[in-house]
C-alpha cells in the first residue's frame, strides 16, 4: 500500500508540476482522497489531480467547461462572496456564531451559503426533500458519458450562480440524471471551489428504521438516508463535517423517525441558518420541526421563509438588514405584516448581496437578512417590558 501510494504521488507531480503541494494529500487514505478531489476538481473545471482523468482534461470540451465554471465562480467570488464575508465579518462574526454546530433545515446542497457565511462552525447538520446521491464515478465512464456529466454540472449550478439559490422544481430534474445524482456531486463541487480540501465522503445512518407494519400512517415522502462528507482548509488541522440528511420534515413524515430530532436536540445550542424555504414553517405542517429549532437555536440567521417573526418577537434580540418586501409568486400569501411593521421602524440599511428569493441586480435592493441571538429569561423579561412599556406610555402620557 506505502508503495502504490508513493508512486501515485510521483505520478501525480510529473503530471502536473504546478499542483500546490497543499493539495496533494499526505495522509490516510490516499488513493481515496485523491481520487475523490480529481472527480470534484474535474467537475468544477479545474486541473484534476490523477493521471488517469487527464486525457478528458485535456479535450476541447472539458476545456469550455472549464472556462464556463471558472468564469462564473470568478463573478461569484468577485462579488457576492466578497459583499458577503465583508457583511458577515461586521453583522454576525468571523468565527462561529454559536457552538460548533451549523443547523440548515431545507438546504438541498446549498453548502456554498453555509460555508461562506459560517466557515469556522465545525459541523454543517442540513437536510432536505433531495437525495443524499454519490460521488460520480468518473473513472468507469466513457467520453460521451463525461460530456453528459460536466453539462448536467452546469445545468445544475447555473441558479446557484445566478441566482443564490437552487430552484426545487429544477432541482428534481437536475439532481436525478443518468450521471449526477443527488447531493454529494454539488456539495463536493462548492467545497472544491471554495478551496477546500474533501477528506472523505461516507454513508450516516443515525439509527434503524422500524418495520414497515409498525410505522405510523403509512409510508413517509422520504426514507431517512444520510451521507457526511469531511472536509478542511489545506493545511490545518481541524477536521470539519457536513452531514445531509434526506426526510421528510413535516409532523407526519417526523413520526416515522423521531430518533431525527433527538439527533437535531444532541448540537444544542446551535447556530441556525434559514433561506429560501418555501415559507414551509409558516404552515401547521412542520409544528414539531418549528418547536425543536425554537428549543435548540441560540444564535439565528435567516429570511423571512424561516422561522415567522410572531414565534421570534418575544426571547429574541433581532438585528434586520436590508429591505422586506411582498414575497415573490407564489408565496405572496407568506407577507408578514407584523414584520413589516418591525422593519419600517427599524429603517435598516441595503443589504450588499443578493439573499433568499429578492433576488436582484446591482440596481435593486430587495434582499434582507434577520440576524436573532436568544436572549436569556431574565433578559427576555426585560425586553418585553421594554417593549410593553414603549406601546403603552403615548397612552399614559395622555391621561
Amino acid at each position: 500500500m506505502m508503495v502504490r501510494s508513493a508512486l501515485l504521488a510521483l505520478l501525480v507531480l510529473f503530471a502536473f508540476p504546478a499542483l500546490p503541494a497543499a493539495q496533494l494529500r499526505t495522509d490516510f487514505d490516499l488513493g481515496a482522497q485523491w481520487r475523490v478531489n480529481s472527480t470534484s476538481r474535474l467537475m468544477s473545471g479545474l486541473p484534476p489531480m490523477l493521471p488517469e482523468h487527464l486525457e478528458f482534461a485535456q479535450s476541447n470540451v472539458w476545456k469550455e467547461h472549464s472556462a464556463t465554471m471558472q468564469s462564473a465562480w470568478a463573478r461569484l467570488r468577485e462579488g457576492r462572496v466578497s459583499a458577503m464575508t465583508a457583511w458577515r465579518d461586521a453583522a454576525i462574526s468571523p468565527t462561529c456564531p454559536l457552538g460548533k454546530t451549523l443547523l440548515y433545515p431545507f438546504s438541498g446542497p446549498d453548502f456554498f451559503n453555509a460555508y461562506w457565511l459560517f466557515p469556522d462552525c465545525e459541523t454543517f447538520v442540513m437536510f432536505g426533500l433531495e437525495h443524499p446521491g454519490e460521488v460520480p464515478d468518473v473513472d468507469t465512464m466513457n467520453e460521451r458519458q463525461l460530456q453528459r456529466l460536466i453539462t448536467d454540472v452546469r445545468a445544475a449550478t447555473r441558479d446557484l450562480f445566478e441566482r443564490n439559490y437552487f430552484i426545487t422544481e429544477n432541482m428534481a430534474k437536475q439532481l436525478r440524471t443518468a450521471h449526477l445524482r443527488g447531493v454529494v456531486p454539488l456539495a463536493m463541487i462548492s467545497m472544491t471551489l471554495s478551496g477546500l480540501d474533501i477528506l472523505r465522503v461516507v454513508p450516516n445512518d443515525i439509527a434503524r428504521l422500524p418495520r414497515e407494519e409498525s410505522k405510523p400512517g403509512g409510508r413517509p415522502l422520504r426514507q431517512l438516508k444520510g451521507v457526511t462528507i469531511e472536509f478542511r482548509v489545506p493545511g490545518s488541522p481541524k477536521v470539519q463535517r457536513m452531514h445531509y440528511f434526506s426526510l421528510d420534515a413535516t409532523d407526519r413524515g417526523l413520526a416515522h423517525y423521531p430518533e431525527f430530532l433527538d439527533y437535531l436536540r444532541s448540537f444544542a445550542p446551535t447556530t441556525t441558518f434559514i433561506k429560501s424555504a418555501s415559507y414551509l414553517l409558516h404552515s401547521g405542517k412542520f409544528k414539531s420541526l418549528s418547536r425543536t429549532l425554537l428549543e435548540v437555536t441560540g444564535f439565528l440567521v435567516q429570511d423571512d421563509s424561516g422561522l415567522p417573526y410572531m414565534a421570534l418577537e418575544r426571547g429574541w434580540d433581532l438585528q434586520m438588514h436590508g429591505r422586506y418586501d411582498v414575497p415573490i409568486p407564489p408565496f405572496q400569501g407568506a407577507f408578514q405584516a407584523a414584520l413589516d411593521r418591525a422593519w419600517k421602524a427599524r429603517q435598516p440599511a441595503p443589504l450588499p448581496f443578493s439573499f433568499g428569493y429578492q433576488y436582484h441586480d446591482q440596481r435593486d435592493e430587495r434582499s434582507h437578512v434577520i440576524v436573532g441571538r436568544k436572549l436569556s429569561p431574565y433578559r427576555a423579561i426585560l425586553a418585553n417590558h421594554k417593549r410593553v412599556t414603549a406601546v403603552c406610555a403615548p397612552a399614559l402620557r395622555q391621561q
